[in-house]
């Protein structure tokens, strides 16, 4: 499904839309190891016709299944974009895709969608990484055989 905007109703007045998207259906070529695309992107639209244009401003908001880049744990971020706004030409090189009287405007929510996607997600701004594996055995008889310091021989007395 996409989202598209019917042409001879903007000639008289601007359109409101509302709804969603699945971000499996605006993305579907997107595959990224620490981030996937699965709930709906919900959207708040306004388009407007500048004579061989339209105006889209609104915002967009969705939720990301990601893993955290250092940790590996699994966590949810939650997207938005308030100040949604594009100018796409009807015509030329980069014109918005035309069928008919319809207009898909699918193309320009992907990319700001894709461009708000974090490049290394992470679980927490104080994310300190993978926990580190305990001591090898050979370490720890090593530390039990050689007191820590001077003083660990008196805190063997016993008075």
């Amino acid at each position: 499904m996409s989202l598209k905007v019917n042409l001879r109703l903007l000639e008289k007045e601007s359109i409101q839309l509302d709804g969603d998207i699945l971000g499996s259906e605006l993305a579907p070529d997107f595959h990224d190891e620490l981030m996937r695309l699965s709930h709906p992107v919900e959207y708040e639209l306004t388009v407007d016709r500048q004579s061989e244009s339209l105006l889209v401003t609104g915002s967009l908001r969705t939720h990301v299944d990601c893993e955290c880049s250092r940790c590996h744990k699994s966590f949810v971020l939650s997207l938005q974009v308030d100040e949604f706004s594009v100018l796409s030409p009807l015509e030329g090189e980069e014109a918005l895709s035309v069928d008919g009287d319809f207009a898909d405007l699918t193309p320009a929510v992907r990319e700001d969608i894709l461009l708000s996607l974090p490049t290394n997600p992470l679980c927490g701004p104080d994310c300190r990484g993978l926990k580190p594996k305990g001591q090898s055995r050979e370490l720890q008889v090593r530390e039990q055989a050689e007191p820590n310091s001077a003083w660990s021989a008196l805190d063997n007395l016993k008075l």
